[in-house]
């Protein structure tokens, strides 16, 4: 069970995420605490910062990195500066596998933040029996978020990270589907037949996968193929550098509807290509609405110096709405300055969570309990994208 669980969850990281290099590993320190004499609040962080998927995550604990600044320029929490402590698992099993252990051996780490979906099944028991809680990041592996203790999930969970990529077809009254999947690994299509009984009960029709190698010159026969089958909407099973590629020979061939992109596929380097038309869903929050809680990601973003193609995509929201509820669930539960913040203040902190939405940051109200798993989290933010604008709210969809 676990292993098909693991085959499955491969094939959705490249339907969610982004195959790129990346930055190297960041340095525990504590970020722009001047001023701040409190005991340090030790925050570790699981990220992939220089594996074959890196490119989202790795931006992501950058993003986390700027939160915590953030946090300890307005006083820390409660005169505790936040200090990060980031781990590479450079998306591989035995590393992050040591990775873990050496957070769960240092006591100064009080929680875990998950940027590392591909690895998440590897260190899953491992952490929750620790009595080290993670308390978000980015992650769907339907074997830990949602079925582990005190793995605290915010983000769409699994199966409604799949299904969502069918309602974000919906959405734009597309009718007729199809997949357009790696030629390189079979992962690619193994999350394909969750999204064929979700199109079948969505009442559209799934006309199946065409194959894609990312070595081909051109992708004309793949393009003309999807349209000869009447598609007007085909999800990119695929890395965005080839679906940039993809999608712009789609159109010189004629192709008129939209591709899908969902989660943590939502990058720059797919979004730019001219003239896309793009429908998807995010397991995070919109970047680009104007309400007050983004604007404020967006204001720290530019400050901090962090490049608009890693602040601007899910994987890097979900791990600011993690810290932000951090802070929140800490505030007025930490003691004075010169008490000690410890896993058990986190736990209890944590168990106090009911119906919160840190101001919208989260689709949908979260309540959690201490050494319980967290709940499935059903919501999501659909969006489409066309003329280079991006068009949704922050009100989150949630399926009945």
């Amino acid at each position: 069970m676990i292993t098909r669980l693991t085959r499955l969850c491969a094939g959705l990281s490249v339907m969610l995420v982004v195959p790129l290099a990346a930055c190297g590993a960041g340095d525990a320190e504590t970020v722009d605490a001047a001023g701040l004499d409190g005991t340090p609040i030790t925050i570790g962080v699981l990220a992939n910062e220089s594996g074959p998927t890196a490119a989202a995550e790795a931006a992501a604990a950058k993003v986390f990195e700027a939160w915590a600044a953030d946090v300890n320029g307005a006083g820390g929490i409660d005169g505790h500066p936040v200090q990060v402590q980031t781990k590479d698992t450079k998306g591989d099993a035995p590393t992050a596998a040591a990775a873990a252990e050496e957070l769960i051996g240092d006591e100064s780490v009080v929680a875990v933040v998950a940027l590392s979906t591909a690895t998440d099944h590897v260190v899953g028991e491992t952490l929750a029996d620790s009595g080290l809680p993670v308390v978000g990041g980015v992650g769907y592996h339907p074997a830990v978020w949602g079925k582990l203790k005190n793995w605290f999930g915010i983000t769409t969970s699994f199966p409604e990270v799949v299904n969502m990529q069918v309602a974000s077809a919906s959405a734009v009254k597309a009718k007729t589907l199809a997949t357009f999947a790696c030629a390189e690994d079979p992962a690619c299509e193994s999350a394909i037949p969750l999204f064929e009984a979700a199109s079948k009960s969505a009442g559209t029709t799934y006309t199946g996968s065409v194959k894609v190698a990312a070595s081909a010159p051109n992708f004309t026969a793949e393009c003309l193929e999807v349209i000869r089958r009447k598609a007007d909407f085909v999800q990119m099973s695929i890395s965005p550098a080839v679906g940039s590629r993809v999608a712009s020979d789609c159109q010189t061939q004629g192709y008129t509807g939209y591709f899908g992109a969902s989660a943590t596929a939502v990058m720059a380097e797919l979004y730019d290509t001219p003239d896309i038309r793009l429908a998807g869903a995010l397991n995070t929050f919109p970047w680009w609405v104007d309400d007050a809680p983004v604007k404020h990601y967006r204001d720290v973003m530019k400050k901090r110096g962090i490049a608009e193609e890693e602040w601007a995509q899910p994987a890097a929201t979900g791990a600011w709405a993690t810290g932000e509820l951090f802070r929140k669930a800490l505030t007025g539960q930490v003691g004075g300055a010169s008490d000690e913040v410890s896993r058990e203040t986190v736990l209890t902190a944590y168990g106090k969570v009911s119906n919160e939405t840190v101001d919208g940051l989260l689709p949908q109200p979260m309540t959690f309990r201490a050494n319980e798993p967290g709940p499935a989290v059903k919501c999501y933010w659909l969006y489409h994208f066309e003329k280079g604008e991006f068009a949704g709210t922050l009100k989150p969809s949630c399926p009945k």
